[in-house]
Parts: C-alpha cells; sequence; structure tokens
C-alpha cells in the first residue's frame, strides 16, 4: 500500500479558501494519477472554530483501499495533503500537478511503501513543531462490520481529545464482493481514516493532528481499539509551520511601515 504526503507552505490564501478551486483539484488528482475513487469529493469547511489560525478547508475521496485528503490553513498559507492507495501513486506526477495549481515557497514530497514503513525511515519528518500523524496496522481476528468501523471512528476523536467536524464515512469499494472497507472521520486538527482489506484480514489506520496528542492517552486507547496486537510509526509533520508564523509577523510589520514615516 502506497503512501504520499504533501506539506506545502508559503502559498496563495485565496485559492486555499476556495471551495471550488479544492473541489476541482482533488478531481484533477484523482483523474491524472487514474486513482481508482469509490466516492465523489466531499468538501467540509471549517470557518467557526475557535482559534483563527483553524480557520480552512478539509476535503476528502474515498479510494480503494485508501483515501485522498487535503486539509487547507489560508491563515498560515499552508496545506497538507495524503494518498493512501492500494496502486500505483506517482509522487512525481502529483508533485507537478499540485506546484501548477497551488503554487507555493516551500514545497515537500514523501513516497512510503506502508508494508515496509519502519521507524527508522522518518527522513524528513524526523523534526518538526506540530503535526503528529499515527500510521498503524493491526491484523484483526474478526471480520469487522460497517457498523462497527462507524462506532469506532464516532467516538476515536473524543478518546484522544480531538475536535470532530463531519460524522464517519464508511463504504465498501464494491457493491457486492468488495474488497476493501474504508472510513473516515474529518477532525478540526486533520483527520482519521481506517481501511479494512478482506483478503488478509490487515487493517491500516491514520491519526493526523495539527496538535499534539497525549502519548499516554493515545496507547491506553489503542489498546483496546482492535483486540488485536498492532504496530505503528509516528512521523512529525508542520516543521515550516513555526518558521511560516514567524514569516508572517515580519510581513505585518514590513507592511505597516508607510504608517511610521507619517509619524
Amino acid at each position: 500500500m502506497i503512501h504520499v504526503l504533501v506539506d506545502s507552505y508559503g502559498c496563495s490564501t485565496q485559492r486555499l479558501d476556495n471551495l471550488m478551486d479544492v473541489y476541482e483539484v482533488l478531481n484533477k488528482i484523482v483523474k491524472s494519477m487514474r486513482l481508482k475513487s469509490i466516492m465523489p469529493p466531499q468538501l467540509i469547511p471549517y470557518y467557526y472554530c475557535e482559534k483563527l489560525e483553524d480557520v480552512g478547508i478539509s476535503a476528502f475521496v474515498l479510494l480503494k483501499g485508501g483515501h485522498l485528503t487535503i486539509h487547507t490553513f489560508p491563515q498560515l498559507d499552508c496545506y497538507f495533503l495524503d494518498i493512501l492507495y492500494d496502486g500505483f501513486a506517482s509522487a512525481d506526477l502529483l508533485e507537478k500537478l499540485l506546484k501548477k495549481e497551488f503554487p507555493c515557497d516551500a514545497f515537500f514530497i514523501k513516497r512510503i511503501d506502508r508494508s515496509e514503513f519502519k521507524k527508522n525511515d522518518m527522513g524528513m519528518y524526523d523534526v518538526a513543531d506540530f503535526g503528529p500523524h499515527y500510521m498503524i496496522s493491526a491484523k484483526l481476528n474478526h471480520v469487522p462490520t460497517i457498523d462497527e468501523f462507524t462506532e469506532k471512528l464516532d467516538k476515536l476523536p473524543y478518546d484522544v481529545n480531538m475536535h470532530p467536524i463531519s460524522r464517519p464515512c464508511v463504504l465498501k469499494d464494491k457493491i457486492e464482493n468488495a474488497e476493501y472497507m474504508s472510513g473516515i472521520v474529518l477532525i478540526a486538527e486533520s483527520h482519521i481514516a481506517m481501511h479494512y482489506c478482506y483478503e488478509t484480514g490487515e487493517v491500516l489506520m491514520d491519526i493526523f493532528s495539527c496538535k499534539n496528542i497525549d502519548p499516554e492517552k493515545y496507547s491506553e486507547v489503542m489498546k483496546t481499539m482492535f483486540d488485536a496486537p498492532y504496530s505503528d510509526v509516528l512521523i512529525l509533520r508542520g516543521r515550516k509551520h513555526e518558521q511560516r508564523q514567524n514569516t508572517q509577523i515580519n510581513n505585518y510589520y514590513a507592511h505597516k511601515n508607510w504608517q511610521d514615516n507619517l509619524k
């Protein structure tokens, strides 16, 4: 299972805050990369939030055995995008498309194989100031139901002190003879997704947040999540976040210099 991660900074605020632009980009990614989607893009604007910097658009498309997600933060001029897919996913093609659609000052992309990904493969994500992303896998001893996935995704955000901005979406990849069952819930901090393979009995899970997750609370929740042994890798994303905030502050003072000249 291939996972492509993108962190992009210094983007056009207007495009990041435009629902149609985000919708069209998701459709272009699916079409250009020939991803097998099992639903149209779903967009959730998040404007009435406690912290202004959290304002933005979250969107997702469930794919065969995986997902395409994007979370935009116009106040910080950045976005985070993920593709988890059972099939070929070209990082080069995705980078070319995104740089054209969302021009930016800094662009980071990484393509990994979830079946081989280990803790020492974090690469560019070794250091970050926010953005924990847990990648989890488990071999289940039973076949989960849609109701089970829905219930887990409904409860999990609260269990790890996150704030859901949608209800779970859980679908099978086919109406009959499904190969995968996938579910996702959007949170103010990003998303939680689960994908079960009927052939192998394995479930892949992602908990991606733009705020810190209490490690003890996370461990406590995961011990009872599937009632089965699990393995996980934690990567830290958003390493340009603090730098970008400082840039915004410097730009603000530079912009208001004209006022000082009048005194």
